[in-house]
């Protein structure tokens, strides 16, 4: 490119920035313009945004209904009484009634179905965050046709803003190495655009909100 011509091009940009700049600009401090809901409607959106993403949920009140929570979803969905359970939640969680098969062993097969734990459910997609860590197993999230995830109230966030400043980023937090979001079953339409479940991760994703959060 010739000299003149590229000095040519570079002016016609930097004339036209400062037109359009204004419009780009966020407006005060942020992004949101609505003001922030309160606990009672982030609970109900993400309800609403985690049913239009094909994912379930029930609420379960404190964490010791949990495990009844859990068995009866499997029943209802006609799957083994089998479970593994993220680490983070064995301490928490008492399964010693018998009702369910506790198993620990990777891979995960069998028909077996995984409780996890996150640390946000975000309202505006009801997506569900989960974290990598000592207590915190990645795979788990990816590697059971069935994946229940635990998600207590004071959890439930209204926008991904929200969890980045949870994780202390930006700022003085140090970010996990893994950071994921789920949103409902996994699902892909390559193959003919023909809607295939659980094509990379869980065929199903079912949510029980507890009121306690699980720390």
């Amino acid at each position: 490119m010739a000299a003149g011509s590229r000095a040519e091009i570079l002016g016609k940009l930097r004339a036209a920035v400062p037109r359009h700049a204004a419009s780009l600009a966020p407006q005060g401090t942020g992004f949101r313009v609505a003001p922030a809901a309160d606990a009672a409607e982030i609970s109900v959106r993400f309800a609403e945004r985690l049913a239009a993403a094909r994912g379930t949920l029930e609420r379960v009140g404190p964490l010791a209904g949990v495990p009844g929570a859990v068995a009866r979803y499997l029943a209802d969905q006609s799957l083994p009484a089998r479970l593994n359970v993220a680490p983070e939640l064995r301490p928490l969680l008492d399964f010693s009634d018998g009702a369910l098969a506790i198993d620990e062993a990777l891979p995960i097969a069998d028909g077996r179905a995984v409780l996890a734990g996150c640390i946000a459910g975000v309202a505006e997609t009801g997506t569900l965050v989960v974290v990598s860590g000592p207590e915190h197993d990645p795979r788990l999230n990816y590697l059971a046709e069935t994946l229940i995830v635990l998600v207590g109230a004071g959890q439930l966030v209204e926008a991904y803003e929200d969890v980045w400043k949870r994780l202390g980023v930006p700022g003085n937090g140090i970010a996990p190495r893994l950071v994921s979001f789920i949103t409902g079953p996994s699902r892909t339409a390559d193959i003919e655009q023909t809607i295939e479940w659980g094509a990379h991760g869980p065929r199903r994703v079912h949510v029980l909100i507890s009121d306690e959060t699980p720390t």
